[in-house]
């Protein structure tokens, strides 16, 4: 459930055209960080069932290759609409750019999610 609710955050960014905005918006940024972390405390803190640090690690780890691939996958896109320029070099510095700091988001988010699935295991009981 936390992977569906930071994919369903991230689709209007996918959607969207890059030539609008100039800066992540701090409002989308933060539904983003978020979003995860809080399905997965209430997850968790409704389900009622123990979760130990393995478990917890496991509900957060699918965040990490899914921002990479809708990192990527926003890439492509905008190499599709024409936004950068295929063959220019654009789009492999937006893909050299772009992983490590989709790696970084990512191991961030899987951390937010696994600290809050715990966390929410432990308030339910």
């Amino acid at each position: 459930m936390p992977t569906a609710a930071t994919a369903l955050v991230f689709i209007p960014a996918l959607l969207s055209d890059p030539s609008t905005t100039e800066a992540v918006p701090g409002g989308w940024l933060a539904t983003l960080l978020l979003a995860g972390p809080l399905t997965a405390y209430f997850a968790s803190r409704l389900s009622g069932k123990p979760l130990d640090a393995t478990a917890s690690l496991l509900v957060g780890l699918p965040q990490l290759p899914l921002i990479l691939l809708l990192s990527t996958a926003r890439i492509w896109i905008d190499v599709q609409r024409g936004h950068l320029l295929a063959g220019s070099g654009e789009d492999a510095m937006a893909y050299v750019i772009g992983t490590p700091l989709a790696f970084v988001a990512g191991t961030i988010l899987m951390t937010l999610v696994a600290a809050a699935a715990r966390l929410g295991a432990r308030s339910s009981k």
